[in-house]
Formats: structure tokens, C-alpha cells, sequence
């Protein structure tokens, strides 16, 4: 089969067109990750603990078993748990910072977010990257 240089070209730039766009996706998981990390240290870890493992005054959220869909933990999160003592967060993180800490906290029940900061838990002690495909909607229950 003889290939022409217009179709060669084309597919080569289909292929880096493709390792682009995962790099993109990645790009934009990790820095999702990482502002969720930071929301987390503002508003979660005095209840949920350091690293989202859990206190003596509010759950694990990294136990696999307990893990929630995005659109349950945005729900929970702005309308809090008066019954077990989390308050209503809608007053003070909008639906993006909220989706930013599911990222982070679905980074660490999913297992592939080891526990620290997200830019010094990588390679060499420099920033983590997501695992191939995984991103926190894709792997809702």
C-alpha cells in the first residue's frame, strides 16, 4: 500500500493531535486536583481529617465504600448534614469548588492520589499526574 505525503502527514498529526488533547486532559485533572487539595486545607480537613482519611468528628471520605457521584457529594456538600453535624457549604464554595474538592477526594478513594500535597507526591518529589484515562467522572459508580 503506497501512502501519500498529504495522508502521512494527516495521520501524524491526528496521533499528536490525540496525545495533545490527553496531555490537556491531564493537565486540567491535575490542576483540578490540586485547587481541591488547597479547598480541602480551607474548609474539610479540621473534620475530615489531614489527607481526607477521617476524624473523630467526620467521616473517611476515601473509603471505597462510601464513595458518591458527583452530583450526591455537590448536594451533601452545599446542603451540609445538620443531622450529623456538617453545615451547609453553599454560602461559601460555588459548584466548581465544589467539584474541585470531589476531584481531589475521589484522587484519594480511587487510590491513585497517594496522601500529601498534589505538587510534591510526584516523580522525583514533583507534581503527581493522574494515571492514564483515570479522571474522577469516569470512574463514578
Amino acid at each position: 500500500m503506497m501512502w501519500s505525503r498529504g495522508l502521512v502527514i494527516l495521520a501524524v498529526s491526528a496521533l499528536f493531535g490525540m496525545v495533545a488533547a490527553d496531555a490537556q486532559d491531564a493537565s486540567e485533572t491535575y490542576k483540578s486536583v490540586y485547587a481541591g487539595w488547597k479547598w480541602w486545607h480551607v474548609y474539610c480537613f479540621r473534620c475530615h481529617g489531614q489527607d481526607a482519611v477521617g476524624s473523630t468528628l467526620g467521616p473517611s471520605l476515601i473509603d471505597p465504600n462510601a464513595k458518591m457521584a458527583l452530583a450526591a457529594f455537590l448536594k451533601k456538600v452545599k446542603n451540609g448534614n445538620p443531622d450529623k453535624g456538617m453545615q451547609a457549604w453553599d454560602k461559601l464554595l460555588d459548584d466548581k469548588q465544589i467539584t474541585q474538592l470531589y476531584d481531589y477526594v475521589r484522587a484519594r478513594a480511587d487510590k491513585v492520589l497517594p496522601p500529601g500535597r498534589p505538587d510534591e507526591v510526584g516523580p522525583n518529589g514533583g507534581p503527581w499526574s493522574p494515571p492514564d484515562g483515570w479522571s474522577p467522572t469516569k470512574t463514578e459508580k
